[in-house]
């Protein structure tokens, strides 16, 4: 089983959901790449993602492929900028993702309550 990812545009900020598994580098990156679309197709490039019913796997080596592979194709020159609710019981893997991303100039954030993200993703 891969993953699904729906997308609503809200007031600024695009919500994604996203439900299933991501156990490879190329899902995480076609997660990705859905999300660059979507904000190159609404001009919104400010996400909160709802990533609470996936089942995240990535190692932290798949994790820095993923970053460097973004990097190396200038995606942090859109200026985007991720919140992201994850599974708490995965908080650790989505921390290191978090510290990967920025260590790119990528902005993302995790966290446990909606409004906290949304209030950041927002200012």
């Amino acid at each position: 089983m891969s993953f699904d990812l729906l997308f609503e545009t809200r007031n600024g900020y695009v919500a994604g959901t996203v439900v299933g598994r991501i156990d490879t580098p190329e899902e995480l990156l076609r997660k990705v790449r859905a999300m660059v679309h979507k904000a190159l197709d609404s001009n919104v490039t400010r996400f909160l993602m709802d990533e609470r019913n996936l089942d995240f796997r990535l190692e932290p080596h798949d994790i820095i492929q993923v970053a460097n592979h973004l990097e190396k194709h200038d995606v942090q020159i859109l200026g985007g900028r991720s919140a992201c609710l994850c599974d708490p019981r995965r908080r650790a893997r989505y921390r290191a993702c978090e510290t990967v991303y920025r260590n790119r100039s990528l902005s993302c954030q995790v966290f446990e309550k909606e409004e906290a993200a949304v209030a950041w993703l927002m200012r």
